[in-house]
């Protein structure tokens, strides 16, 4: 650890009115509390503010970009005129493209050049993308034919930016907060109370995710733009917005935490794979078992300083959170459908003025409102009666509200059908972007939170850069799905992607309902704290001797 994250632990303990220690029973039923956030992770998030305000920014605009035709004065603004089905292809490549390369920018990081460099580099590869996408986006390059080449090599490049920071950004910005062990502390009123490490990240990650739909709010300016002025002016506001957010963050480098990366990290972690499949569970794999049973010399890579019990049991737990994994594709299918498809429908709707592309950002301002009011009112309530809302019921809910949203929009696509041309006032759509704002809050922002905690620290760039790449293979789900993703076949395709969504969260909750009446992260972090109670009895001791 260096001299930074050494410092911030001081001060984070110089600061609490008292801190003591119960060694026989820490939690005891007392009341748990976040910690605060270390102020440095703040030009982190401002990044990823940056970074989520270019993606989204030029995203908004993109599907009428391809699926219209370049006609001035139209009251759909396009460029490229390939239609609704090529449109949703060409949306969903990309965000398979940008979610799929975070296992690049994770590899990089966790095994070559740490999370702070793959940053930096990742910055770059996106300013040059978005280069290209602005030049080729001008009316001249639209009308000799240029645009479409542009936008597909802008795509490439983009999205292996993309790839980059959001494998990285998310778990150095948690990285920042150094306080491993949870600690009790004396509140003003004389209240004993336990300072949760585990609550602290969740809140990182709940505000960590609103930050990022500041971000997405980027779209009510770009489809504006769009819509009276012109495409490579809507693609110049988020070139701008990368540029400036790459100056914050490297105005910070020197007082970052930074985690350095270990070469052999995700191959180790594929060997003690591969130990477990032998011995048929992780217990048995650990060091410590093998010895026992005269196995350790059976694998020479067991008997190296890095295998040790500590190091089998992360990787446990990073495991356990990659088989939670494997159903969130079939929750993005759904999620997806609010940035193509839905688009769509709102241009076979009375616009009255409203641009046809406006109504996704009400996703992100309900999940503006949404988040403070889990993170201020619901989640303390739920705490306050020790109701547990663990992360597999988080999950859960999520689901059943995506599922709902797809239901709703099939109604819609219904009526559409079967009333006037565009006779549907489009504010109807209004519920389907909210039920799917709403289900983020539980599903993404767990995950998040799930990715982080349950991953050994070598691999935590890793482990994220898995869950995002659940939405890239839910993207190429949508690919696939390309043939029904125009009329007539919308009712029915909604409507099933409502059944999925529904299915998936019932077998998903019934795979790890066990793990719904205690949160595995409790279990693992009790687990820990019994096996360090004299790590955090130091810490203990340190409070105390600082006066505090």
């Amino acid at each position: 650890m260096d001299s930074a994250s050494v410092d911030d632990r001081r001060e984070h303990i110089n600061g609490m009115h008292k801190i003591d220690q119960a060694p026989a029973d820490l939690h005891a039923g007392r009341r748990r509390i976040p910690d605060r956030f270390p102020p440095v992770a703040l030009l982190i998030l401002v990044v990823e503010l940056g970074e989520r305000f270019t993606y989204f920014g030029l995203s908004g605009p993109l599907q009428n970009y391809i699926n219209n035709p370049y006609v001035p004065g139209s009251d759909l603004p396009g460029a490229l005129g390939k239609g609704q089905a090529v449109a949703s292809a060409l949306g969903n490549f990309f965000k398979f493209w940008a979610y799929a390369s975070t296992i690049i920018g994770a590899i990089v990081a966790d095994q070559y050049v740490g999370k702070f460099k793959a940053i930096t580099i990742s910055l770059g590869v996106y300013i040059v993308g978005l280069t290209i996408l602005v030049a080729t986006a001008t009316p001249v390059s639209i009308q000799s034919n240029t645009g479409f080449g542009g936008l597909v090599a802008a795509m490439v490049i983009i999205g292996l930016g993309t790839g980059g920071i959001k494998a990285n950004v998310t778990p150095m910005c948690a990285e920042q907060y150094q306080n491993a062990e949870p600690v009790l502390k004396t509140l003003d009123t004389g209240e004993i109370v336990v300072v949760d490490p585990e609550l602290t990240i969740q809140r990182l990650f709940m505000w960590f995710y609103w930050v990022v739909n500041v971000g997405a709010l980027s779209p009510l300016v770009t489809v504006n733009i769009e819509a009276k002025a012109s495409f490579w002016l809507a693609y110049l506001i988020p070139l701008i917005a990368i540029c400036l957010s790459a100056i914050v963050f490297l105005s910070g480098q020197k007082r970052y935490v930074k985690v350095l990366p270990q070469g052999s990290a995700i191959i180790d972690a594929c060997k003690v794979l591969n130990i477990v499949r032998q011995e048929k569970h992780f217990h048995d794999a650990k060091p410590s078992s093998l010895e026992a049973a005269g196995r350790l010399s059976k694998y020479p890579f067991a008997s190296s300083l890095r295998y040790t019990d500590q190091y089998v049991s992360d990787v446990r737990r990073g495991f356990r959170s990659c088989r939670m994994f494997v159903f969130l594709p079939f929750y993005f299918i759904c999620w997806i459908q609010i940035w193509n498809n839905l688009i769509s429908q709102a241009g076979q709707m009375a616009l009255h003025g409203t641009p046809n592309d406006l109504l996704q950002n009400l996703d992100p301002i309900a999940l503006c409102i949404f988040i403070p009011l889990l993170d201020l009112g619901l989640y303390p309530f739920l705490r306050k009666f020790k109701i547990n809302f663990s992360p597999v019921r988080r999950i859960f809910t999520g689901f059943l509200l995506v599922s709902a949203s797809m239901v709703y929009a099939s109604v819609l696509q219904h009526f559409i059908y079967i009333s006037p041309t565009k006779s549907i006032h489009v504010w109807i759509q209004a519920p389907a972007y909210i039920f799917v704002a709403i289900s983020e809050a539980f599903v993404i922002v767990t995950g998040l939170e799930l990715a982080f905690t349950h991953a050994p620290k070598n691999l935590r760039s890793f482990i994220s850069a898995l869950f995002w790449l659940m939405i890239g293979i839910a993207a190429a789900i949508c690919i696939g799905l390309t043939p029904v993703s125009q009329d007539p076949y919308l009712v029915w395709m909604y409507g099933s992607l409502g059944i999925v969504g529904f299915v998936a969260g019932c077998v998903f909750y019934i795979s790890f309902r066990k793990g719904a009446s205690l949160d595995p992260d409790t279990l693992d972090i009790v687990q820990g704290v019994e096996g360090n109670r004299e790590e955090v009895l130091q810490v203990a001791d340190c409070g105390k001797h600082s006066g505090a």
